[in-house]
């Protein structure tokens, strides 16, 4: 059956509820559960088809020796994601140091100094861990932009990690994107809390995941309050996600307002969790759990809805996790390196987008009988004058990106395939726990456990700075 959609009018904007939606308004009915259940197993059987998964994940660092032996004592780390982005946190650690110590993560002073730098300090920034330490800070980037970011943030005492998934022989399109980043993010607090186990004991079980231009938690209460609430049974602790990213001078607005209100310094205790939500963008990671779990974001989700995904799988599940939906994440507008790394990982992760519309968009192979579609992905528009029912690629290029305008000059190839990517992404993730709607058990198995019952091969590669 087609899917009922309109068209997302404000698509393309600065806003995270616009910047990765080209649809909206998606009729999700229990008729076309084996619809969506396909979706998302034709993405996983065209990684495993060409050999892209599983795969043993390379994981990089300057010493693994050292970075092991480092969390001896230390609390959950803070782990970052990022890309493309290393000159913007050296700016913003920079402008830390100069300041006077700050007392925890929740001090909004770091926000509001100003000495032109352009940058404010992110939250992970190792000066404004204060009382909360000691733990140790990782910034997990792909191989291609690894050398950069070691150059750029030396001394600042953050730990590099590199990754990448082992290519086949097949020469298929590298593995990247968005949910194979945060896989291997998770992967590698998984590694680490095993290789930092003491006679059977970890020194941590949890570990924060940041974005990279994540500036704040409003009213926040500590790393260490999130983490005392915690249970073996939690999968997470997540906070309501930031829709509209600043400017450094509006954020430094902002903490001047809060600090003048009273509202500048960590607060005495947490508000009620009160989920669902969406764990995104700061979130604290039960990794003793995901590992006895075998879970891990899906690296089917390669332009967007990697967290929206797991967050409807943990509801779908009804699996315990908190939510603090009176604590905002707030981010800040970045500068890019534009480093050749950087413009690697771009064609890299365009090539995965372009080979998945491809597929998504083009008529099975003749077969008698002939499979159930998709592919194609049909759609029937929901907005009067768009048109019967017509496949989904043909619906974005002549109805989405016109509509919003992304058309003329702003319509290239890769904008044509990462709003057909996205567009399924949106389908895809809101299916999991739609009303009514089953999808499929087992296809939720290979998205979310993408190793079944066994651990991801992790291989472990010393990669010191270039001498």
């Amino acid at each position: 059956m087609p899917i009922g959609t309109d068209r997302n009018t404000t698509y393309g904007g600065t806003l995270v509820t616009t910047k990765y939606s080209p649809l909206r308004s998606i009729s999700f009915e229990a008729s076309d559960a084996a619809v969506y259940s396909r979706l998302l197993f034709n993405r996983w059987s065209l990684l495993k088809s060409t050999g892209l998964l599983p795969q043993p994940l390379n994981l990089a660092v300057a010493n693994w020796k050292t970075t092991i032996d480092s969390e001896a004592e230390k609390k959950p780390p803070l782990v970052v994601i990022s890309s493309n982005r290393s000159e913007w946190i050296k700016a913003g650690i920079t402008a830390a140091r100069t300041q006077t110590p700050f007392a925890n993560a929740s001090d909004l002073t770091a926000l509001t100094f100003d000495n032109k730098q352009g940058a404010s300090p992110p939250i992970y920034s190792p000066s404004r861990i204060g009382d909360a330490g000691p733990r140790n800070v990782y910034v997990v980037v792909h191989l291609y932009e690894y050398d950069t970011y070691l150059k750029n943030l030396a001394g600042t005492d953050i730990t590099v990690v590199g990754w990448s998934f082992r290519l086949p022989r097949t020469g298929a399109a590298r593995l990247t994107g968005f949910g194979a980043s945060r896989f291997a993010a998770i992967e590698f607090c998984k590694e680490l809390m095993k290789a930092a186990t003491v006679t059977d004991r970890a020194p941590w079980k949890y570990a924060w995941l940041f974005d990279d231009n994540v500036v704040a938690l409003s009213q926040f209460a500590g790393y260490g309050a999130v983490e005392a609430a915690m249970t073996d049974g939690d999968a997470c602790a997540g906070f309501r996600g930031c829709t509209k990213v600043e400017t450094f001078e509006a954020n430094r607005s902002w903490a001047d307002d809060e600090i003048d209100e009273g509202r500048g310094a960590q607060a005495a205790a947490l508000p009620l969790s009160e989920p669902p939500g969406i764990p995104q963008q700061a979130v604290l990671w039960n990794i003793d759990y995901l590992t006895k779990q075998r879970l891990n974001f899906g690296p089917v989700f390669v332009t967007s809805g990697e967290d929206v995904s797991l967050g409807n799988y943990f509801n779908k599940l009804k699996t315990p996790y908190f939510f603090y939906k009176n604590i905002n994440v707030i981010k800040e507008q970045t500068g890019n390196d534009n480093d050749q790394g950087s413009q690697w990982l771009r064609q890299a992760r365009e090539g995965l987008t372009a080979w998945f519309s491809e597929m998504e968009g083009s008529e099975p192979k003749a077969a008698t009988p002939p499979p159930p579609p998709p592919p194609p992905i049909k759609v029937q528009p929901t907005r009067g004058g768009d048109g019967v029912v017509q496949t989904l690629g043909e619906y974005i290029v002549k109805r989405v990106l016109p509509g919003c305008g992304m058309y003329s000059e702003h319509r290239t190839v890769p904008v044509v395939n990462t709003a057909n990517s996205q567009a399924v992404e949106q389908i895809m993730s809101g299916a999991i726990n739609a009303r009514g709607v089953t999808v499929d058990a087992d296809v939720l198995e290979k998205t979310f456990k993408i190793n079944g019952t066994s651990a991801q091969t992790i291989v472990r590669i010393d990669k010191p700075a270039r001498t």
